[in-house]
């Protein structure tokens, strides 16, 4: 059952009815322990009576079923030494025969009786009522009692109606909220009279729907910051097959070939980094996160990174360098060592060097990657991570989202990033990885160029 409206009045209407039934069962007890009493009392006071009575008057031998007697269904019958019954005051199909003296319960054919056997003189008197006789006047007391539970019952299932109507209002205007809402609207929920019990969620909530609204402001701004970017490549390559297709010898187009080529290297290269990027989305779903080994991430981006190294006769080498395992994604670690080695690559000056450091200060371990570039100015450090941005003076020909993709993978795997001044005079980047509690102590890994 879904709705939590009806499961709760099921459950309240089925407790008021298990309290009315307990209530009835209480009273019909009460009310027969009462009836066996009073009706033990009768007939003991019936026996009295007759004790006192004169056995040979002919009105005993004659079958009376009026008066009091007759309503509450007493029969008598008196019975002599020897065994005779001289008397008998009602006529039933089955009755009880001459017993023990005092109280006693006796099953026959047409149902249980209850008698009562007292010794006088030469006589024995018997007073006997169906137990069926006490039941009914039990259950008729018990109802009697019972009754005025039933419009009480009534008006506490009302009441109850009311109570969760009422604690389910707040629920329900949420729900009226969010589904009068557009598509695109991520206001907070009002969360004024919500109960202590439910605040939690529309906490939650509002936290989500703030997540949402930022990660949809973040993607508005990268597709409108993207269409910026790739309209320039795109229309440089229009101009270069504009140039080619005016070319009138073979050395005009090889010329324009060779530029045609270049550009669509360079456009390559922006959708293939806008495409990591986009994998990096909060919105995404991403890789599973596992224990993977650092070391071989860093050597698969170096190897990458190797060819265009050996182009600009960049040294790459590496410094302290330890085994380490971290919780992340494989491949989104590759891509961040990739590209901070790009980097660094590229923005040496040729015959540069590079240098690669791992190590763990205590519950992190921190890679650094620095060049003998020029390095980055002060002023330019905090918006280093933004997306398309290029420090002024640099080569147009970088799409300035390397370390936004950097940023980007390192917030996934709560790394922070810092810059600073390096060894070699160029910048200095170190990535700091938070190490699994229950990791070993890491051992120096072999270094290699």
């Amino acid at each position: 059952m879904r709705s939590l409206r009806i499961r709760l009045l099921i459950l309240l209407g089925a407790l008021i009815m298990v309290a009315t039934a307990v209530q009835f069962a209480a009273s019909f007890r009460a009310a027969m322990q009462e009836a066996n009493d009073l009706f033990d009392y009768h007939m003991e006071q019936i026996a009295l009576a007759l004790q006192d009575s004169a056995y040979q008057q002919p009105s005993w031998y004659k079958s009376s079923s009026g008066g009091d007697m007759a309503g509450f269904d007493f029969v008598i019958q008196i019975w002599t030494d020897d065994g005779v019954r001289v008397y008998q005051s009602r006529t039933y199909r089955a009755l009880p025969e001459r017993g023990e003296l005092g109280y006693s319960n006796v099953m026959l054919d047409n149902g249980e009786w209850r008698i009562y056997n007292v010794q006088n003189g030469t006589r024995v008197i018997q007073v006997a009522q169906k137990v069926d006789t006490r039941r009914d006047r039990a259950i008729s007391l018990a109802v009697h009692s019972l009754w005025p539970s039933i419009p009480v019952s009534v008006l506490l299932f009302a009441a109850a109606w009311w109570v969760v109507s009422a604690a389910l209002s707040p629920l329900n205007r949420i729900g009226r909220d969010l589904a009068t809402r557009n598509a695109d609207s991520l206001d907070p929920v009002d969360a004024e009279g919500v109960p202590a019990e439910v605040s939690l969620l529309v906490a939650e909530l509002n936290s989500l729907l703030a997540r949402m609204a930022q990660a949809l402001h973040a993607q508005q701004r990268f597709v409108a910051d993207a269409a910026h970017e790739l309209r320039s490549p795109l229309t440089a390559l229009k101009l270069q097959v504009q140039t080619l297709a005016r070319a009138k010898d073979e050395m005009a187009r090889a010329q324009a070939v060779n530029r045609l080529q270049g550009g669509v290297d360079r456009a390559s290269r922006l959708v293939e980094q806008l495409l990591a990027l986009a994998r990096q989305d909060p919105l995404s779903e991403g890789s599973e996160m596992s224990l993977i080994p650092l070391t071989a991430c860093i050597e698969q981006a170096a190897g990458d990174v190797a060819p265009v190294a050996l182009a600009r006769h960049t040294q790459l080498d590496y410094g302290a360098y330890a085994h380490v395992d971290v919780m992340g994604d494989a491949e989104g670690l590759r891509i961040l060592v990739r590209n901070l080695l790009d980097n660094a690559v590229r923005y040496a000056p040729e015959h540069g060097r590079v240098r690669i450091d791992l190590v763990v200060d205590g519950p992190v371990a921190c890679l650094t990657i620095q060049d003998s570039g020029s390095g980055i100015p002060e002023e330019n450090r905090d918006r280093i991570f933004d997306r398309f941005y290029r420090v002024p003076g640099t080569s147009p020909s970088g799409s300035g989202l390397g370390l936004a993709i950097v940023k980007a993978i390192a917030e996934r795997h709560d790394a922070s990033v810092e810059l600073g001044q390096g060894e070699f005079g160029g910048l200095a980047v170190t990535v700091r990885f938070p190490l699994p509690k229950d990791a070993a102590t890491p051992e120096p890994a072999a270094m290699t160029a």
